[in-house]
């Protein structure tokens, strides 16, 4: 068996994974994931269904580490796939529910597809009360816009 093909059956062992009952579980495995998207060694389409996974996890699991866990994965993610907004679309339907630390992941991940459809989500917290959300929407807003304002990745990567 060849070793991608090896990585594959790990990968559907991590879907399990992270469908535990234990949230530091999932979290663990969030985390695996989100080192092997940074490493950019998955196929493009590989990588897009693990990201849909974790932004499954991040717009629906009720653990904080395990959404902090999943997006920073996300977001690790962005920039090496340069990934679809299709991928990304529940993060800016759920963009509200986030708690303001989230919210540099999200708004990142979103101005990383350079998408036009992801500039009406991120607009919104440019007028944000947290002056941290604040930014993190401009510099997702300039990104958009062509401008590269983040060289890579949210500085809390």
């Amino acid at each position: 068996m060849d070793e991608y093909r090896q990585l594959m059956q790990q990968l559907e062992a991590a879907w399990t994974m992270l469908n535990s009952a234990d949230a530091r579980q999932r979290e663990l495995w969030a985390d695996n994931l989100g080192d092997l998207l940074e490493s950019a060694y998955l196929r493009h389409a590989d990588a897009e269904r693990v990201v849909g996974w974790l932004v499954q996890l991040a717009v629906t699991d009720g653990d904080y580490a395990l959404r902090e866990s999943a997006l920073h994965a996300v977001a690790a993610a962005a920039v090496p796939y340069e990934l679809p907004y299709e991928v990304l679309e529940s993060l800016a339907t759920h963009i509200y529910a986030f708690e303001p630390l989230l919210l540099e992941y999200v708004l990142f991940s979103l101005s990383a597809t350079h998408d036009e459809r992801a500039r009406r989500p991120i607009e919104t917290f440019l007028a944000h009360p947290d002056p941290d959300v604040r930014r993190d929407a401009e510099l997702a807003m300039s990104e958009i816009g062509g401008t590269r304002s983040w060289s890579a990745s949210p500085s809390a990567l």
